[in-house]
């Protein structure tokens, strides 16, 4: 007789042919058996995991949260002194930290925009746009990649951006100066579909 063998201990696993202690009686309730005693310890594992963690959780990213800030805080003065390859180095440990912080996003596209690695710079931009859409350093900055690139019509879109989430702020006042408009002067509705 031809069969598939599974004892309890792990062993026989395969195809075999002729009798094996496997075909005993009781031999299937046992395997059963062991699989809802299995079962039922991993639910009893999973119910303990969930009521155990919120509060666990809660202290790893308040952790996290602030290494993050401390390491962001260091990439920004390494940024300052000219040392792009630490300041790299340092937001991206941040954004490891804590992969919600915009600002290390933001400021780890200024390091890439500073070593002239544009396309990187633009990515980093959205991505910090993408955590925080009203951030008005990346969307100052992705306007002026667009404005160098040549690009006004996504740059106006930046501006428009800007002026509905920070009208007084420097960024929004920097960003129509380099396209021309006065402070307060009107933009025209894109004609994008």
């Amino acid at each position: 007789m031809m069969h598939c063998g599974n004892r309890l201990d792990g062993s026989g696993e395969g195809w075999s042919i002729g009798l094996s202690p496997s075909d005993g009686p009781g031999w299937m309730a046992a395997l059963i058996s062991r699989k809802i005693c299995l079962s039922a310890f991993l639910a009893a594992a999973l119910v303990l995991a969930v009521l155990t963690a919120p509060a666990g959780a809660a202290n790893v990213d308040e952790r996290s949260q602030r290494a993050s800030v401390s390491l962001a805080a260091r990439a920004a003065s390494a940024f300052g002194e000219g040392d792009y390859t630490a300041a790299q180095r340092f937001y991206e440990m941040a954004i490891v930290a804590d992969p919600a912080n915009f600002a290390a996003f933001t400021g780890l596209g200024d390091t890439h925009s500073a070593r002239k690695q544009l396309n990187f710079a633009r990515k980093y931009y959205l991505i910090a746009l993408a955590i925080e859409p009203s951030d008005p350093r990346a969307l100052s900055r992705l306007a002026h990649l667009d404005v160098d690139a040549g690009n006004r019509e996504s740059a106006l879109e930046g501006l428009r951006k800007l002026r509905a989430h920070c009208a007084g702020c420097a960024e929004t006042q920097e960003l129509s100066h380099a396209l021309g408009l006065g402070p307060n002067e009107t933009i025209s509705p894109s004609t994008d579909p």
